[in-house]
């Protein structure tokens, strides 16, 4: 599963970006981004998990969420702060994409706002259904086996290769295993409540004097990527259709992705929300998503032209001007970041759809 691949990569990742801070399923930022509406937005990863962005679109008559997150804890926690914002009734809830840690809350809603129409693309509908509870109940195991791995590591000393763990290495690693097993409290409170409406292009919702359009542009980073568009505050919600600094790869949709991209830059959002990472205020960053997919396509196809095998393609295609422009430096954390969630991946994706053997995204 995509999601245990990124539980390990963001493991690497978080080595360098480490800092004492509160579980991931602690906090989060709340911020005003227009008139009625509210971001709250994921701190940067500190451990081996994600949480996503989420949004709050408030209108004349009622309310709105993009994204429920992946903790109950958190969702009770927005859930309290909404109230506090408004006393409108959310009646929607959009679900971006399938990935969990923007699904997983949707249950205190239903809770919270009896009747709350729950809403997605109608194939995140079903993968959500398909996948949800069996990855529900798989998860607390492997998340306690993953600890127990990195304690044992700890406990030796050492990495697999015979060098010694240093310290910094090891406080993090601690934090992580720490982390796995404390959000593990939150698992007996998930209930995987998939939507209930499904679309196919597009729907709009009024709020009372405000439209909201949800949107399926086409496939990229999943086959059911939904958009939430509010025309009146020119905002943009993205799910992970945008990741910033680097966005995830994982059994995406490669050649397909840059007219995504071009669709969302052709709105002029004045406010995008993107599904992990900063909320960004013009479209410098979605073009060179857009670019960067064009080229890593276009270069494996090239490959694949010429015969190449896939550890052959993987060889080739590196776009360092790239990843100069995204995880420039000597961060650790950026490098690693590139290398597992994106580029790797991405290749193997981009030489899957050029040989025309793709895998369905969840078993990539």
């Amino acid at each position: 599963m995509r999601l245990l691949k990124l539980f390990v990569l963001l493991f690497l990742l978080s080595v360098a970006a480490f800092a004492e801070r509160k579980f991931v399923n602690e906090e989060y930022d709340q911020v005003t981004l227009a008139d009625g509406i509210y971001g709250f937005i994921a701190p940067p990863p500190n451990s081996g998990v994600v949480q996503s962005n989420c949004l709050l679109i408030v209108g004349e008559d009622s309310a709105l969420v993009v994204d429920s997150g992946q903790f109950p804890s958190l969702a009770e926690r927005m859930i309290e702060d909404i109230k506090r914002i408004t006393g409108k009734p959310v009646r929607y809830l959009i679900n971006t994409h399938w990935h969990f840690d923007h699904s997983w809350g949707n249950a205190q809603y239903q809770a919270a706002y009896p009747g709350i129409a729950l809403i997605s693309t109608e194939f995140t509908r079903k993968m959500l259904e398909q996948e949800g509870a069996k990855t529900l109940a798989e998860t607390p195991g492997k998340n306690l086996s993953q600890a127990k791995e990195i304690r044992d590591l700890i406990a030796k000393g050492a990495f697999s290769d015979g060098r010694p763990i240093p310290e910094e290495y090891r406080r993090m690693m601690l934090f992580n295993a720490d982390t796995l097993e404390h959000i593990n409290a939150e698992f007996p409170q998930t209930r995987n409540a998939p939507p209930t409406i499904g679309f196919e292009k597009e729907l709009t919702i009024n709020l009372g004097k405000r439209e909201v359009k949800v949107m399926w542009l086409g496939r990229a980073n999943t086959g059911g990527d939904a958009v939430v568009w509010v025309p009146d505050a020119r905002l943009l919600a993205t799910g992970d259709t945008v990741v910033y600094p680097i966005p995830f790869a994982f059994g995406s949709y490669m050649g397909e992705w840059p007219a995504v991209l071009q669709q969302m830059i052709d709105l002029k959002p004045a406010t995008i929300v993107p599904g992990h990472g900063i909320v960004m205020h013009d479209v410098t960053y979605l073009q060179t998503l857009h670019d960067l997919f064009l080229a890593l396509t276009a270069q494996v196809k090239d490959a694949v032209a010429h015969g190449l095998t896939l550890e052959e393609t993987r060889k080739r295609v590196l776009l360092p001007e790239f990843k100069a422009k995204m995880a420039g430096g000597d961060s650790m954390m950026l490098t690693q970041w590139w290398k597992g969630a994106f580029l790797e991946p991405a290749v193997d994706r981009a030489y899957q759809e050029a040989t025309g053997k793709m895998k369905p995204e969840n078993e990539d």
